[in-house]
């Protein structure tokens, strides 16, 4: 089983194993996922080179920078780059996204569907481009 505390807006705040000693603050809810907590923290995993709920830094370049998505059982998801939307179309649950990482900065890859899908662990990808 799983626990999901939902924000006002019905975005997914966080999940956990157990509600014990969680106080929900005003305006979120807490449900209850039939799913194991390990199933359901693998809906969406997003990862460059294999590493993923961390910062990965680049060296700045011309180029692609390729972040790994697996989403099982969906033909695509929908995913936030610094706030602009991007589908990413997925084979048997798995596809990529190509960012590019020719100017420095950070790149902040999370879910679009915040309602369906957590921005938190796996499912955030932040790439670090570095000059």
């Amino acid at each position: 089983m799983t626990i999901v505390i939902r924000n006002a807006a019905g975005e997914i705040k966080t999940f956990m194993e157990s509600a014990l000693g969680v106080v929900p603050e005003p305006g979120e809810t807490l449900e209850e996922a039939a799913v194991p907590f390990a199933v359901y923290a693998r809906r969406l995993r997003l990862s460059v080179d294999g590493r993923s709920g961390e910062t990965i830094r680049v060296p700045a370049a011309e180029g692609l920078v390729t972040v790994r998505v697996e989403c099982p059982g969906e033909a695509e998801v929908s995913l936030m780059v610094n706030g602009e939307a991007r589908v990413v179309a997925l084979e048997d649950g798995a596809g990529s996204l190509p960012v590019p990482c020719d100017v420095p900065g950070r790149l902040v890859i999370a879910p679009a569907d915040r309602v369906t899908y957590c921005a938190a662990g796996e499912a955030v990808s932040v790439v670090e481009v570095v000059g």
